[in-house]
């Protein structure tokens, strides 16, 4: 098995004869600097490929990616580390966009970092409110009790309707 670490994600597809092969990536927070992501804070996940190739030079292809990411709760804007799991085959077309047919190589960065996205949970807040930074959430009811019933956009002209 061969490992790498923080890398484009490729495999050289052409040295490939029939046969298995298994390569693990270790993915942290520079592997998403490579997209400009400023949502994900860190990582500590690993990537695992395999691949099946058989005589007539089919591929099948799966990925499995497990570890964790830290992003902001959406609740108190404190750092969160949200397990992530995602397992996948990659279908003909999948496939086709991974190959270089120039160069021979499979480049799975970008489908990693697709599913690894959309992996993602799309509501991000700790467990219970205790966990959150307690500051953040007495700023945050303390604004909401302000403004509550002073909305003059539509949705308080809506609230104002609904009470008559």
């Amino acid at each position: 098995m061969e490992r790498k670490i923080n890398t484009r994600l490729t495999v050289a597809g052409k040295k490939l004869t029939k046969g298995t092969y298994d390569y693990n990536f270790h993915l942290d927070k520079q592997f998403f600097t490579l997209f400009e992501n400023t949502e994900i804070l860190d990582a500590d996940l690993r990537a695992d490929i395999h691949i099946d190739r058989d005589q007539e030079q089919e591929w099948d292809i799966s990925v499995k990616i497990s570890g964790s990411v830290v992003l902001l709760c959406d609740r108190c804007l404190d750092r969160l580390t949200v397990p992530l799991l995602y397992e996948g085959v990659l279908d003909e077309e999948e496939r086709a966009e991974c190959l270089n047919e120039f160069t021979g190589q499979l480049d799975f960065t970008q489908y990693i970092y697709d599913n690894i996205c959309l992996a993602l949970p799309i509501q991000r807040i700790h467990r219970s409110e205790k966990e959150c930074d307690p500051e953040m959430l007495r700023i945050w009811k303390e604004r909401s009790v302000q403004h509550e019933g002073t909305d003059t956009g539509a949705f308080g002209k809506l609230m104002d309707l609904k009470k008559q």
